[in-house]
């Protein structure tokens, strides 16, 4: 990204008026066809960084082609970095000669260099006016070593982000590295911030003695202020020149409720992209918000491109109301225009004249449903339906210009009051407040005693007038009336112990324990009172935890109301362990309960702990104390196979875990980040296995998804070599599906498995 303004105009098309979209590179459709032409016509695949010199020409990271392109300001594309194969071979040559790999950003100095983040092979290349390419900064291999010595002779791992400052500076988004990294025009370089340890603690202290988490894009202005996307910490962080560092963008929470208002009280969404304007206005590249961002000098948010749905539709209107699809890297030119890399549209979009238009006003009120449907309903049984609409928007709305439509599948009922198969309710005299408050649209329904079982489909529409906005106002409703009536009785629960947790003592690890009912037999015993012992030398700790993993939605999961007594020694949950009632709740419940060996707990396996559910007879629990053992940083994963999967169906990654030596490693209970690689999304679908035990031991993985299906996140306890049970390897079966709109033939190497402390190992998969 630019770090100075340019003095000429990109080649966003003229006449267009302010604030209003074109395309200026790709047609849309993923790939590479040829230079010298119109940017528009031809194509690029997943563009990642922008930049724009001061002549107007603009600068594409094109990852998937592995290369650099330039358009000019005429329109004219053509390469001027990379001959569009991964890897690396040498420096000091023509750039289009040799090899760059997943490109990842781009930035230009006002003599015309221009600076790669060559992701993949871990360094940041330059390359002269006159075509010739060498690194400044990486020696190509994955890691981090020190501080102070030469740039080209120490590690990066996966660089993301670069800028250059007016005073020669390279700044550096070392990513795995969770730092920030400073190249000084001799050569040498310094961290400016994060301390290497993923995570957010504070801000107004030294930059480089606190956390980052994934820093992904940096931008600098004229006054060496250092802007970092923050990106898994959802804030984009400001470091002084004299080193401390604040937040002005984001409140660490990942979503988006409104504009118009502080950029501090407000959610990104993984942001990405940064840009700075001559009035000194920050742009962020909202990614998951599908939107770009504008922070004004007094801290002021406003959306300047994109209406937050995922998509294209058209250019030539206005920015702020058409679709982005991932909005990855920004920047401007000289004459305010604005570029954005619409990574999933395989575009790259122009916004004329961005930095002197006022941006339009948020809409009065946005709004959304959250569907209410139980999906599955016992015949004669009265059920709700329909959906709450609220509103995250910063004004309020009117209900008069609300209405809630349902439409009833043949064999279903309105409750008392409605008559026909039409139900509608419309909000007069309600006013829905910003940020916080719902209408109900949600009727009672009933499937009569002469409904036939089955599968009955009612739609819901919200229709809206006003200057409203809501998103996703049209929904099918399946609903399956069932016969047989729920057991009403916990004693219906088959209830055991998963896993027997083995640990060393001081460390923590979890109780699974798993509910089932007999051949799908729904069992809903309300909230009852369960009292859970632990075994001797164990404490419960932490916040314990539900899940269901075998519906048709995912894994549902969410917390069990609790409190401990006894010193750690007692637990008691307060919750509904229903099963099958609905298409929410099928198949077995798990229950996860952190646990913690106590510090002078002795060796040895303690079966004196028990879990009385209700009236159920109580069921032992089990765990295993062991010697000291190892932590995760002595594991080593590998992805024993590339999987592949046609456009929209499902396949697994399969990692296999070992430890060094076959050493006991028993890190307790640790949080694991996967990330699928382009073109893919995890199904949440995530199971273990020990396949060298006899018998096997497998089992479910604690396991949701975030970022729409693109990260999976595990929290589990990947011990090996602690006894019987757990020998040799460790395998994690992970379900992933290929994007309706991945592209045939494509391989993908940017997922990645990050456990724990590890290192973090790519993750490829392959679209058929």
């Amino acid at each position: 990204m630019t770090t100075a303004a340019s003095t000429g105009a990109g080649p966003q098309p003229a006449g267009l008026m302010e604030g209003a979209i074109a395309t200026v590179a790709g047609n849309g459709a993923a790939g590479f066809i040829s230079d010298g032409g119109p940017g528009a016509l031809t194509r690029v695949h997943y563009p990642y960084g922008v930049a724009v010199d001061k002549n107007g020409n603009l600068f594409i990271a094109d990852r998937n082609n592995h290369r650099v392109r330039k358009v000019t300001p005429s329109g004219l594309i053509t390469t001027v970095a990379g001959d569009g194969t991964a890897g690396y071979i040498s420096d000091g040559g023509p750039a289009v000669a040799t090899r760059l790999h997943y490109p990842g950003d781009v930035a230009v100095d006002d003599a015309g260099n221009l600076f790669i983040a060559d992701t993949y092979n871990h360094r940041i290349r330059k390359v002269t006016p006159n075509g010739l390419i060498t690194t400044v900064a990486g020696t190509g291999e994955a890691g981090y070593v020190s501080d102070g010595g030469p740039a080209i002779a120490t590690k990066l791992h996966y660089p993301h982000g670069v800028a250059v400052s007016r005073s020669g500076n390279v700044y550096i988004a070392d990513q795995h590295n969770h730092r920030v990294r400073k190249v000084t025009p001799n050569g040498n370089i310094t961290t400016v911030a994060g301390n290497g340890t993923a995570g957010y603690v504070s801000d107004g202290g030294p930059a480089i003695s606190t956390r980052l988490y994934h820093p992904i894009a940096v931008a600098v202005d004229g006054e060496e202020n250092l802007y970092i996307a923050d990106r898994h910490n959802h804030r984009v962080r400001k470091v002084t020149p004299n080193g401390n560092i604040t937040t002005v963008a984001g409140n660490g929470t990942a979503g988006y409720v409104s504009d118009g208002g502080p950029a501090l009280g407000t959610s990104l969404h993984y942001p990405w992209g940064l840009a700075l304007d001559e009035a000194g206005s920050l742009y962020i590249g909202d990614q998951h918000n599908h939107r770009v961002r504008k922070v004004t000098p007094d801290g002021i948010i406003t959306t300047v491109a994109g209406n937050g749905t995922a998509g294209y539709v058209d250019d030539g209107g206005p920015a702020a109301g058409t679709r982005l699809y991932h909005p990855l890297g920004i920047a401007l030119d000289r004459a305010g225009h604005l570029y954005i890399a619409d990574h999933y549209n395989h575009r790259i979009r122009g916004v004329t004249a961005v930095a002197q238009m006022t941006p339009p006003l948020p809409p009065a009120a946005d709004l959304y449903g959250e569907v209410v449907s139980p999906y599955r309903v016992q015949r004669g049984q009265e059920f709700d339906l329909g959906a709450r609409i609220r509103n995250r928007g910063p004004h309020p709305a009117d209900g008069q210009s609300v209405t809630v439509v349902l439409t009833l599948a043949d064999g279903l009922v309105g409750g008392p009051g409605t008559t026909g198969r039409r139900l509608t309710r419309t909000f007069t005299g309600q006013q829905l407040p910003p940020n916080q408050g719902t209408l109900d649209g949600v009727f009672r329904i009933t499937a009569p005693e002469s409904t036939p079982p089955g599968s009955y489909t009612c739609t819901l529409e919200i229709q809206y007038g006003g200057d409203l906005n809501l998103k996703d106002n049209s929904y099918t409703l399946p609903v399956t009336v069932v016969v047989p009536a729920p057991v009403a009785d916990e004693t219906a629960l088959t209830i055991f112990q998963d896993t027997v947790p083995e640990v060393a003592a001081g460390q923590r690890a979890a109780f699974n324990v798993r509910y089932t009912a007999p051949a799908g037999q729904p069992v809903n015993p309300g909230t009852i009172v369960q009292r859970y012992s632990a075994p001797t030398g164990f404490t419960f700790v932490g916040q314990p935890t539900y899940a269901y993993y075998e519906t048709i939605h995912g894994v549902i999961s969410g917390n069990l109301g609790h409190r401990v007594e006894d010193g750690g020694r007692t637990l008691v949950i307060t919750a509904n362990p229903h099963v099958n009632t609905t298409t929410s709740d099928t198949g077995s419940l798990i229950y996860t309960i952190p646990v913690q060996a106590r510090t002078d707990a002795l060796p040895g396996q303690f079966d004196n702990g028990s879990a009385s559910v209700g009236r159920h007879v109580p069921v032992q629990l089990s765990g295993k104390i062991t010697g000291a053992a190892q932590n995760e940083t002595a594991l080593r994963v590998v992805q024993e196979t590339v999987p592949g999967a046609a456009p929209n169906q499902n396949t697994t990654f399969n990692l296999e875990i070992r430890s060094l030596g076959n050493q006991p490693v028993n890190p307790g209970t640790i949080e694991q980040r996967f990330t699928a690689p382009t073109g893919f999304v995890f199904t949440g679908g995530a199971s273990y296995g020990y396949y060298f035990a006899q018998p096997y031991v497998t089992g479910n993985l604690d396991a949701r998804l975030e970022d729409g299906g693109r990260t999976l996140v595990v929290s589990s306890n990947p011990h090996l070599n602690t006894g019987a049970t757990d020998r040799t390897a460790l395998i994690y079966t992970l379900g992933i599906r290929a994007l309706p709109d991945a592209r045939p033939g494509t391989q993908s190497d940017d997922g990645q498995a990050a456990i724990g402390r590890l290192t973090p190992v790519p993750l490829t998969a392959r679209v058929l």
